[in-house]
């Protein structure tokens, strides 16, 4: 992403990688998407792999949100939605550990993007507790 605009890289080679894990800061690219709807703008989440260099055709995509990698020096998609027919598809590349899972930013994402992938819409509301840009928000 840049300059409001989603950079696609199709061609051929290496891709899917990462850095050490760190907390992460989650900027929205669709604020108005059921899934992100009411989030801030943006929000930190807890320490976790920041996948970069995803690549492919990632034909019907939309990005919902991403994050600056330190490693790739570029803003990497987040959250993401497909539309594969007549169906819907949810993804995140976060969440690859007990910790990162315990995030209450990552639970809504979770919760809310399977909800919408199953029916469409969302009904889940944020918890009040909803990470800001300040400090992570973990659950028990």
């Amino acid at each position: 992403m840049r300059e409001g605009k989603v950079i696609r890289d199709p061609a051929p080679g290496n891709g899917g990688s990462h850095g050490a894990q760190h907390e992460f800061m989650v900027e929205l690219f669709n604020t108005t998407h059921p899934i992100t709807a009411g989030m801030p703008a943006r929000w930190l989440h807890a320490k976790d792999e920041l996948y970069d260099s995803l690549r492919g055709p990632a034909e019907n995509v939309e990005v919902l949100a991403y994050a600056l990698s330190d490693k790739s020096k570029k803003n990497e998609p987040m959250i993401m939605t497909l539309s594969y027919g007549k169906g819907r598809v949810f993804h995140t590349p976060m969440g690859h550990a007990d910790y990162s899972m315990k995030c209450v930013g990552f639970q809504s994402v979770m919760l809310r993007g399977t909800e919408w992938a199953a029916t469409g819409k969302v009904t889940l509301p944020l918890p009040k507790n909803f990470p800001g840009p300040e400090a992570v928000v973990s659950a028990p």
